[in-house]
């Protein structure tokens, strides 16, 4: 008979315990969460919380660590200390991500050649639910004591009936495969050949039992965010879908300030913890970076295996031969001849830009159908079974909307999938630039494409560009669909809320830490927090009120410039040095998405959920084959050859005024870049100074 202690986790406080050589034993006991520990069992039992329920699909907060023990270890070291308070820091960040449901689920294991070493490790998930009737909590601990979190949604690949599960289908379909199809030396293909499947964003965290490996990483497109630290010395292994600024006092304690860095978005990595319990002294080597330029749907995805030896956090990583592979080719680099270019008009020049329509040939229609179907199949998947938490009248889904082509058409696709009488929620943010305010006034800046009289207080400080435009595209959407409630919400963010919050959104940004991401965090920050005011009639008269979205789901128009060229630098590379220099800048541009995308840490801080509708796998896959000239025509000027199917696609869904509006990004749209005079020489790439 084993001896059992038991003690209740409400009071329980992460590294206020020593290790010791036993097992530790999660259970469920009068709807207290305890844990048993068992003396010399590795074997646990599973939370009875989780049952099969009606569908449910959540975002999570991830978060994990390893740590070697041993009983000689001094549990109050300065690494201790640091890693007692980096913790506790990490799990408030991440449980802002999940507010509907938080557990904790510790376990550790003997070494088999040190008896009194081990590894003690914990799985932690946030929980936002965004589908059906109940929550489903993570880690999810299957039957056979697999543990799952999942920070992502399966839009296609993997079949998950209507009624189910994402997370209990992924981790069902991983075990069915493992019991069926694998052996010994396919072990890595269990998994990979499941994780390759899934169509949507994901980060995940995935504790293989009968293997004792922990396998994690992010989909290839890096959509949902995933953080880590390579240890040195007595350091832990951690995890985090979201990191935090390293205080000052522990800059010497640890080896760098960039402690916590973006798990890179080229492979799916395993820790052999097995390994590191039953190996005795091998030595490790220096890691090295495996670069994703190698890939394509003809070479496998790199599939990294860490070991670990002696306790010591040395790796390895190795190359692995599966059938794992990206779901979309490289860009087609074919050419155009001048037969399948458009002929263009004389004096073009001399043409006001919403009277140049470039002609549509048979094969450009077909395309543009193509490319309809496509975005409104990925729109669909994203907008649709999202639970309600207010009235039928209340936005279930936000869009960040400046106005701007990208964001419009995700609009007005929304649109045909949102039942009618729910509204939707167009974001607009703007923001107080002193910078601004203090220049000359009284210049009309030049290509501002006369929008100006566009109804609102045109004389407002937070009438930016962002917000001119926004207006003039919400009456277009007023226009093609009526009947809908379009909920214009004015977010105005004066230069003292600004600055009241930045330290905040530093801290969610890491490691990201330059002054363009700052920029560009602080609007999808104050955007998706969602408190502005919206338009109403108020005793027969229309005022502004305050307003606050309540919308979990927020689409963003990510991706659209870097797969359809619309970079001010792709019509330089054009100018540079033709179709065979721009189809070489957009391939970069579409192998960096996954490392140039910090939305998710933003916006999640809110208990909202990021959508990416033109990163989808089936329309990455899909603009990838086009050859470029359907996509982007650089003879035209701007507003016209950039993103020229886009526009196409605008016209013909009726939003003719949006197809002529070329990039703004989105800090100088709601003017974050540059606020104060003394700011004016500062360049993007600069990093943040603390204050």
């Amino acid at each position: 008979m084993h001896m059992v202690q038991t003690f209740d986790a409400s009071n329980f406080h992460h590294r206020s315990w020593i290790w010791f050589p036993v097992e530790l034993i999660a259970c469920a006991s009068g709807g207290r969460r305890r844990f048993i520990v068992r003396e010399g069992r590795e074997e646990f039992r599973r939370l009875r919380f989780f049952r099969r329920l009606n569908a449910s699909l959540e975002m999570c907060g991830i978060l994990f660590s390893l740590e070697r023990r041993s009983d000689t270890k001094i549990t109050l070291s300065d690494n201790n200390y640091f890693h007692d308070e980096l913790w506790n820091r990490l799990i408030i960040q991440n449980k802002n991500r999940g507010p509907d449901s938080q557990e904790l689920f510790p376990l550790s294991f003997k070494s088999s050649i040190f008896p009194n070493n081990g590894i003690f490790m914990e799985f932690y998930g946030a929980v936002l639910h965004l589908r059906g009737e109940r929550v489903i909590k993570q880690p999810f601990i299957s039957d056979d004591q697999d543990i799952l979190l999942l920070n992502g949604e399966i839009f296609d690949g993997l079949n998950v009936p209507t009624g189910e599960n994402d997370t209990i289908q992924l981790i069902k379909a991983l075990k069915e495969n493992e019991k069926q199809d694998c052996v010994t030396d396919k072990d890595d293909y269990c998994v990979l050949s499941i994780l390759q499947k899934i169509e949507g964003p994901y980060s995940i965290v995935y504790w293989q039992n009968s293997k004792r490996k922990l396998w994690f990483g992010r989909d290839c497109l890096g959509r949902r965010s995933l953080l880590w630290n390579i240890p040195f010395a007595d350091e832990n292994f951690l995890l985090t879908s979201v990191g935090c600024k390293i205080p000052n006092e522990f800059l010497n304690t640890i080896t760098t300030e960039s402690y916590l860095q973006e798990v890179p978005a080229d492979g799916i990595y395993c820790l052999n913890v097995g390994e590191m319990l039953s190996s005795n002294d091998m030595s490790g080597e220096e890691l090295f970076r495996v670069g994703k330029e190698s890939l394509s749907s003809k070479n496998p995805i790199n599939v990294i295996r860490v070991f670990i030896f002696n306790f010591m956090f040395r790796a390895i990583r190795k190359i692995s031969k599966t059938l794992q592979k990206l779901p979309f080719d490289k860009l087609n680099n074919a050419i155009p001849n001048q037969n399948e270019l458009s002929v263009l008009p004389e004096l073009l020049a001399d043409i006001p830009l919403d009277s140049i329509i470039p002609p549509i040939s048979s094969e450009m229609k077909l395309v543009i159908d193509q490319m309809i179907d496509e975005l409104s199949d990925s729109v669909r998947r994203r907008v649709v079974d999202i639970p309600r938490i207010g009235s039928k009248r209340d936005a279930r889904v936000a869009i960040m909307f400046s106005g701007g082509l990208d964001c419009i058409c995700l609009a007005a696709l929304a649109d045909k999938f949102i039942s009618p009488e729910e509204s939707i929620d167009l974001i607009n943010v703007a923001f107080e630039n002193p910078r601004i305010q203090q220049a000359k006034s009284g210049k009309k800046k030049k290509n501002v494409q006369d929008v100006q009289s566009i109804q609102g207080n045109t004389n407002s400080i937070y009438d930016v560009p962002d917000r001119i435009t926004g207006r003039q595209g919400v009456i277009e959407l007023r226009k093609i669909s009526p009947n809908r409630t379009w909920n214009f919400i004015e977010v105005n963010v004066s230069y003292n809320e600004a600055c009241e919050y930045k330290n905040e959104i530093l801290k969610l940004m890491a490691p990201s830490d330059t002054i363009m991401d700052l920029s560009i965090a602080m609007a999808f920050w104050f955007a998706v927090r969602g408190k502005g005011q919206i338009k109403c009639l108020v005793d027969g008269s229309e005022k502004m009120v305050d307003h606050e979205s309540k919308a979990r789901v927020v689409l963003v128009g990510v991706g659209a410039d870097e797969l359809l060229a619309g970079y001010s630098r792709h019509r330089e590379a054009f100018k540079q040095g033709g179709w065979e220099k721009l189809i070489e800048e957009v391939q970069l541009d579409v192998n960096r998405i996954s490392k140039r995308n910090l939305d998710d840490r933003i916006i999640s801080s809110h208990a909202k959920e990021s959508r990416f509708p033109y990163l989808s796998t089936k329309v990455v896959s899909f603009l990838c084959s086009l050859p470029i000239h359907f996509k982007a025509d650089m003879r035209y000027p701007r507003g016209i050859g950039e993103k020229l199917l886009l526009r196409h696609v605008a016209r013909k869904l009726g939003l003719l005024k949006a197809s002529v509006l070329y990039k703004r990004a989105i800090q100088f749209g709601a003017r974050t870049a540059k606020m104060t005079i003394e700011q004016k020489g500062e360049r993007g790439n600069m990093k943040v100074i603390d204050e």
